[in-house]
């Protein structure tokens, strides 16, 4: 059944950056099943899914990772700690994955292939470096946004992490030397009884200095 436009509403007003998670309280398969299906259906740019997600949920794992991490016990405490990893930079050969990847799904014609493929790999080679690395890392923070969302649709508590050293994820988490690199983490779990944020009213501006309806 699908949840109503109202109940939907209150899960984003449940929300909060959860500053204290309960240690023990773990997620569900089904639970986390779900959550991991929010980072892969999510939107990316031309759907090239530049990324990769990194599920820590080894305890001391977590804990090397909070050394570097301001020492935020959100990253320790939380039962699944979801490190996004963006491409350190987009090729013809990832513009290639994706075009196999399009043929393997939707099988379309040699002529609509070839068009994407030109397309495609223009618009990645035009990319200065500088443009490239803004260009990827926003890839990556549209799955926070549709991870944060299922999350609060499922009652479960999340908290963005993006004061970490990540020269120090990479290396811990193997990442040097592979395409990918850290940009950011999400903790995610149940929060204490004890977090006093969890009954801090939520400070958002109103709508309408906010939402501009061009109608």
């Amino acid at each position: 059944m699908m949840i109503s436009p109202e109940q939907y509403i209150d899960g984003l007003e449940w929300r909060y950056a959860c500053k204290k998670f309960d240690p023990e309280a773990r997620l569900e398969q089904p639970t986390w099943h779900a959550l991991a299906e929010s980072l892969r259906l999510s939107p990316s740019s031309l759907g090239l899914q530049l990324w990769k997600f990194v599920v820590v949920t080894n305890r001391e794992l977590k804990a090397r990772l909070r050394e570097v991490s301001w020492n935020q016990s959100q990253v320790e405490d939380c039962s699944h700690y979801v490190v996004l990893c963006s491409r350190r930079d987009a090729t013809r050969r990832d513009v290639d994955r994706y075009l196999a990847q399009i043929e393997f799904t939707r099988r379309p014609s040699a002529e609509k292939l070839a068009s994407s493929a030109d397309f495609y790999t223009s618009y990645v080679e035009a990319l200065a470096p500088e443009k490239m690395h803004a260009w990827l890392d926003c890839q990556v923070y549209i799955a926070v946004g549709f991870l944060l969302s299922a999350a609060a649709a499922l009652r479960v508590d999340s908290c963005t992490i993006g004061g970490m050293d990540r020269a120090k994820y990479d290396e811990i988490l193997g990442l040097d030397g592979t395409p990918y690199r850290s940009v950011v983490g999400v903790a995610l779990g149940y929060r204490a009884k004890d977090d006093a944020y969890a009954c801090e009213a939520k400070v958002r501006f109103p709508a309408g200095e906010v939402i501009d309806i061009r109608a």
